[in-house]
Parts: structure tokens; C-alpha cells; sequence
């Protein structure tokens, strides 16, 4: 059995209709001034099984004067924390934010502010989680999500995009990628998430939250690493049967306006570098004196509260993955270089 294909034992899986409760979904959207992000949200709700079941947070970073984000407000079940560009430090910040809204929720779903939905895409979660917890009682379902152009063609909806391999180990960067298979017929194990995509028990959101001093950090913090903690704290990840979430992976960047791209750049300065080396020293790719000075100080409470779990190992994971010898021999300080 090869190291993707095997799972953990089947546990009892929890019955999600026994309760007269509804189940609250809690939808999380990061939104760097991109107005496609009201049309998400109205979509998201459209397409729901149970649209009052349904509570939404954006965290928006956008100017005081644009006002194409105003009908937000206006929606049933939508909360909005907004922020100035100028206090904007990037997607994990603006997630992190997020993650204070989920209330009482049962379940949290991480999306993208430019995404469409499957009709009933909220029961097809519920369920997916149902499925992925008769194999691992602690399961996150994550996946590349559909490109909205191809959402309705039959050519593309017989796969997905399961999170199954690394394109990229070096000094400058780690970063998870996937394939598109065929629809599995249980949910197949992963070796990481997708930012664009990602649900799991709010509860255990609430206790495994974004580190958010992790300042305009990219792929290896806003996905590697936190899949890593995951995985560490003893969560199995997943990629479901079933499609449930498109996203635009081409225009959103066209859509955020030319002042903002200005202040976001300017802010973002060497942010991504500092970030880079918190990553590193978390993974154990490098030593703690390496870290960058602006996040030295705050080191210990981000280990209290961020940092990894004590279910399974670095190591494990790094061997599950396949990425043992490659760090090895990419990283001169790699804490397991000796094993």
C-alpha cells in the first residue's frame, strides 16, 4: 500500500442529521479590495441547500472611499471587519481576522473572495466531512478548487485537484502542489490544503488558528505550513468525491485597483523574506538565531499558540511526504539532518 493510499483505521463517523439543531456553516473570505467578493457572497448563498444556516465573515482591506463593497452590509448573515489597504499585512492576517467572527458555528469553510458554487454545495460539504471522519475521526477536507470557466463542462468535472505532491524544495521556498485525478470514490488522503479551500470543524479551527505574524507570507506559511500543523496536531487531510467550490484563478488581480496594488507593495517591503525565515525555523529547515529580528521577540508566544503539535512528528510528516532527503540536502541547518 503505497503512502497516499493508506488511511487510518475507520472510527464511527458523527451523524449529522441526529440534532433538530441546524448546522451552521461558517464561511471565511479574505478580500484584498476585489469587488468580485460581493457576487461570492451572493452566489454562496443562492446556491445553498439551507442559505439560513449560512453565516458569512469578510475581512476587507480596502480605501475609505471605494464603496462597491457597500451591499455587504446589507446582506442577512454577512459580517464585515474593515480595514484600511494601509493596515493591510496580507491573506494570513486578513484569515486570522476572520477566524474572530465564527461564533457558535459548527462547521468553518475557508474560500477565496472570488468563488462560485455548486447548487447544494453546503449539504455536499457536510456530507464529504461525514465520509472523510469514517476514515479519521479528526478530518479537513481541502482541494484544489474547479476553475469557475470550467464548472459546468463535463470534460473537467470528472477530476479534481487533490493535493498530493511538492513542485518546489529550496532555499528560497516549499511549496505543496497537486494533480488532477479522477473523482476518488472515498475521500483520499492528502499531503496538504489549498488556501482557496478548506473545512473543518469550527471547534477545531478555534483551536488551530493562522498565526497572524506571519506578514505577507505566501504559499509555505499560508498553506504548508499550516497544513503541516494540522497534520502534527493528529488531523488527516482529505480531498472529497464531490466538487463544491469554483474559483477564478486568472482575473482577480485585474480587478484590485492600481492605488491599492501601489500601497500593498509598498507596505509589503521585505515582509515576504522576514516571513520566509519564521517558516523555516517553525519546520526545524533552520535555526532559530536565523530568524528574522523583527519576529525574535514574539517567537515564544507563536510557539505556545501556533505552533506545532505533539501527535505525530516533523520528521513523520517530512517522511510521509517524501521530503526527507531533499531537505536534507537544501537546508544545512534541517533539525533532522542526521536521521
Amino acid at each position: 500500500m503505497s503512502k497516499m493510499s493508506k488511511m487510518s483505521e475507520i472510527s464511527p463517523v458523527k451523524d449529522v442529521t441526529s440534532t433538530n439543531q441546524p448546522l451552521i456553516i461558517y464561511v471565511s473570505i479574505a478580500c484584498l479590495s476585489d469587488p468580485d467578493v460581493v457576487e461570492t457572497v451572493k452566489d454562496l448563498f443562492a446556491m445553498a441547500t439551507e442559505d439560513t444556516r449560512i453565516l458569512v465573515g469578510v475581512c476587507l482591506q480596502a480605501t475609505p472611499e471605494d464603496r462597491r463593497f457597500d451591499e455587504l452590509t446589507t446582506l442577512s448573515g454577512v459580517s464585515v471587519d474593515r480595514i484600511n489597504v494601509d493596515q493591510a499585512r496580507g491573506p494570513i492576517y486578513a484569515r486570522s481576522r476572520c477566524e474572530a467572527m465564527v461564533g457558535d458555528a459548527e462547521y468553518f469553510l475557508q474560500i477565496d473572495c472570488h468563488s462560485r458554487f455548486f447548487e447544494g454545495w453546503d449539504q455536499i460539504l457536510i456530507e464529504e466531512m461525514a465520509l472523510a471522519e469514517r476514515i479519521h475521526p479528526r478530518a479537513v477536507l481541502s482541494y484544489y478548487p474547479i476553475n469557475i470557466k470550467n464548472m459546468h463542462s463535463d470534460e473537467y468535472l470528472v477530476r479534481i485537484g487533490h493535493v498530493n505532491r511538492y513542485r518546489q524544495v529550496d532555499s528560497d521556498a516549499l511549496k505543496s502542489h497537486g494533480s488532477l485525478v479522477k473523482l476518488p470514490q472515498t475521500p483520499v488522503a492528502s499531503l496538504g490544503i489549498c488556501a482557496a479551500m478548506l473545512f473543518m470543524r469550527a471547534a477545531d479551527r478555534k483551536a488551530i488558528g493562522y498565526d497572524p505574524e506571519l506578514d505577507f507570507g505566501l504559499h509555505a506559511a499560508e498553506q504548508v505550513l499550516y497544513a503541516i500543523r494540522l497534520w502534527t496536531h493528529g488531523f488527516d487531510l482529505f480531498c472529497p468525491t464531490r466538487h463544491a467550490v469554483a474559483t477564478d484563478y486568472e482575473g482577480s488581480r485585474d480587478r484590485i485597483p492600481s492605488k491599492v496594488k501601489r500601497i500593498c507593495n509598498t507596505n509589503r517591503a521585505d515582509w515576504p523574506d522576514a516571513t520566509w525565515s519564521k517558516v523555516k525555523f517553525l519546520l526545524g529547515l533552520d535555526t532559530r538565531e536565523q530568524v528574522a529580528p523583527v519576529y525574535a521577540e514574539g517567537l515564544a508566544d507563536c510557539l505556545a499558540h501556533y505552533g506545532l503539535g505533539a501527535t505525530r512528528t516533523l520528521l513523520e510528516y517530512f517522511q510521509f511526504a517524501g521530503l526527507h532527503d531533499d531537505l536534507k540536502r537544501v537546508f544545512p541547518n534541517y533539525i533532522y539532518s542526521d536521521d
